[in-house]
């Protein structure tokens, strides 16, 4: 009896290799219950400790607590300490896993996105494009000339009317005559002699 008991270790080590990773923890279970009935308490640690490796702390919380729960009646406070080191590198592992995947998912995501924005991208490219064929248009447009400046120079007002009247002929002329008919004439004051008798009332000083 006791020779087939120990002779399913190779089937449960076998199942436990074959298996989903669901289905290897609960021959992991098993395989480190029948060891712990047969007193074999470090096979069984051996087991938990394989086992660990596919079970992630915040999804199999029941399996960490059997571990623990074995560890308080068959271990020691060392082995309960290994065990909880064990179960934070583990979960660093899933959680390095966790991170990557999370990136996977979002970069297939992204391109994704991508090929939903090519329209929108053609669509700005069009715009460019006519964005550009507008400058170019402007470009090629006739340039307004330069606005004639006006300096003053020193030349006589008779001169400045020649000028005037062969830009433009039919201006009015107004010549310097016309101002001096429009200018009104100089009064001429008349000298009259003032009678000594008007001053004989003033005396020397």
């Amino acid at each position: 009896e006791i020779y087939g008991v120990t002779h399913t270790r190779s089937i449960y080590e076998r199942a436990i290799e074959l298996l989903p990773d669901d289905q290897s923890r609960e021959m992991c279970l098993r395989f480190a219950d029948m060891e712990c009935k047969l007193g074999e308490i470090d096979r069984a640690r051996a087991v938990y400790s394989y086992c660990s490796q596919m079970c992630d702390p915040r999804l199999t919380a029941g399996f960490w607590q059997t571990w623990r729960d074995f560890e308080v009646r068959h271990g020691n406070e060392d082995t309960l300490r290994e065990m909880l080191r064990v179960k934070r590198s583990v979960q660093a592992k899933y959680n390095t896993q966790g991170t990557f995947l999370v990136s996977q998912r979002l970069r297939a995501e992204g391109g994704a996105n991508d090929d939903t924005k090519e329209p929108a991208d053609e669509m700005q490219a069009l715009e460019q494009k006519a964005a550009v064929i507008a400058a170019e248009a402007e470009r090629d447009k006739p340039q307004m000339k330069e606005k004639i400046l006006f300096v003053r120079s020193d030349a006589s007002r008779t001169e400045m009317a020649e000028l005037t009247l062969q830009a433009n002929p039919d201006e009015i002329n107004i010549t310097d005559e016309s101002e001096e008919e429009l200018e009104p004439d100089e009064v001429q004051l008349e000298q009259k002699s003032i009678p000594a008798s008007v001053f004989s009332g003033i005396t020397d000083d």
